[in-house]
């Protein structure tokens, strides 16, 4: 019988501090709740061909929804979610380079997980 190594593993989140024009943020690992939203929130978006998915149909917001849920204001002490329509009104540059980071700490990114597999 061949064995594998023990999965341990604890339950507190990632957090990765985030600075935008001196405001300080963080950004939170999403729950499973959180990720199965932002999954919903896209499948949703899918365009479908002969039943498959052929892309996406509606980029409004996208983004900024995966941000919304993991970046959290810090400014006042207690953390903050940060909500979709602020974001949006971010430059592209940044929101792009948050939608990423974001997508990687909560191991969303597809290539990470072809990786790990």
């Amino acid at each position: 019988m061949r064995t594998h190594e023990d999965l341990v593993f604890d339950l507190e989140r990632e957090e990765q501090k985030v600075t935008i024009s001196g405001k300080k943020y963080i950004f939170v690992e999403l729950s499973g709740e959180e990720r199965d939203s932002y999954l919903n929130d896209i499948g949703g978006r899918m365009r479908t061909e002969n039943g498959k998915p052929a892309g996406i149909k509606n980029f409004n917001g996208m983004h900024a929804f995966l941000i919304s849920l993991s970046l959290k204001c810090v400014e006042t002490g207690e953390p903050v979610p940060v909500n979709v329509k602020e974001i949006q009104k971010w430059p592209a540059r940044l929101v792009s380079k948050l939608f990423d980071s974001a997508k990687k700490l909560s191991a969303l990114d597809e290539e990470d997980e072809e990786k790990n597999e």
